[in-house]
């Protein structure tokens, strides 16, 4: 328990540094495939990793609902990685940083297709588990994470008015893209706190 109570206070640090982050930092710190967006890649795969060791560990009741949390993990970090383009050349470097993108990739027609399977596998995965008792059993038991769930939103809010949308402005704050960046990780360690939260909710189902 103390560790999830570090991690929600690690991204709430993250999101309040942010901020102070984007007038200290260099812009390149948040440049696509950067090092803050890389930390994003390492953090998204970490989550996979977790979920999947919960997979492996748990009994068979709650098994096929970390199957189907394992993917959705992946799937955010080659979305970060624009799909594998960051590990070709870029298509141009502006003050904002290097340009890639997914029309360079000879798969990109066949990125939707699997992606709609794989959504549809982890449906399937999540109806075997028995996703709506699950849910259910987090409601009753008052270990739902709305409190996580809603400092993601918060944080992606903040992350989107870095980029001029939503009607928001932060241009006096510093480098825009940093704050983005920053805010998105801070993001992601909130997910990262909602699974375990979940992870130690789900020990209580009888096997």
């Amino acid at each position: 328990m103390i560790a999830m109570k570090q991690m929600r206070w690690g991204g709430a640090a993250l999101l309040a540094l942010s901020f102070a982050s984007a007038g200290i930092l260099p812009a390149w710190t948040g440049f696509e495939n950067g090092p803050i967006e890389n930390a994003q890649v390492l953090l998204l795969l970490g989550g996979g990793l977790l979920a999947a060791r919960f997979a492996v560990r748990n009994q068979l009741a709650t098994k096929w609902f970390w199957i189907a949390v394992v993917p959705v993990w992946i799937i955010m970090a080659l979305r970060e990685l624009s799909w594998g383009a960051v590990f070709l050349p870029a298509l141009s470097i502006s003050e904002h940083g290097p340009f890639f993108s997914s029309t360079q990739l000879w798969y990109k027609p066949y990125i939707t297709p699997v992606l709609a399977v794989v959504f549809l596998l982890i449906a399937a995965c999540a109806i075997k588990a028995k996703g709506l008792f699950i849910v259910k059993h987090l409601l009753v038991t008052r270990q739902f994470p709305f409190a996580d769930l809603a400092l993601v939103i918060l944080a992606m809010v903040i992350s989107a008015g870095a980029e001029g949308h939503m009607g928001l402005n932060f241009g006096e704050w510093g480098h825009m893209q940093v704050l983005e960046e920053m805010s998105e990780l801070a993001a992601f360690v909130f997910l990262l706190s909602a699974q375990a939260r979940v992870r130690h909710a789900l020990k209580s189902l009888p096997a």
